[in-house]
């Protein structure tokens, strides 16, 4: 009999923050989606403030990066980004991700903090 995948649910939007992180890193698990993210994240970071102060800088760096990400989604995840579910909750867990993320770099044990599913 084959094994079915069955897809997260979502964390209700009054669930603790530690379940939608749990959330987030199940839509997260690949090396790539990790990669792409490790610099978009940042690049949308970088790009809020030059929005304003430098529209023609900011808004490419915006749209790059986000493209990136949901790049990274379609490729190496084949789902959508968890924005899509709860936007501010999950841009949070993205920072999150990403710190953890830069954590285990500095740490010395690669993207993930070890093996990665693809």
């Amino acid at each position: 009999m084959a094994t079915v995948d069955v897809e997260p649910e979502v964390p209700p939007r009054e669930a603790p923050f530690a379940e939608k992180m749990e959330y987030y890193r199940s839509q997260h698990t690949s090396r790539g989606i990790r990669m792409t993210h490790l610099a978009g994240i940042p690049g949308v970071a970088v790009s809020l403030p030059l929005l304003f102060a430098r529209p023609k800088v900011g808004v490419p760096l915006f749209a790059a990066s986000w493209a990136l990400q949901v790049a990274g989604h379609k490729l190496f995840e084949k789902n959508n980004p968890a924005l899509t579910k709860g936007f501010v909750s999950f841009q949070l867990c993205g920072l999150a991700f990403w710190c953890e993320e830069v954590g285990e770099l500095i740490a010395g044990r690669g993207i993930g903090g070890g093996p990665s599913k693809r």
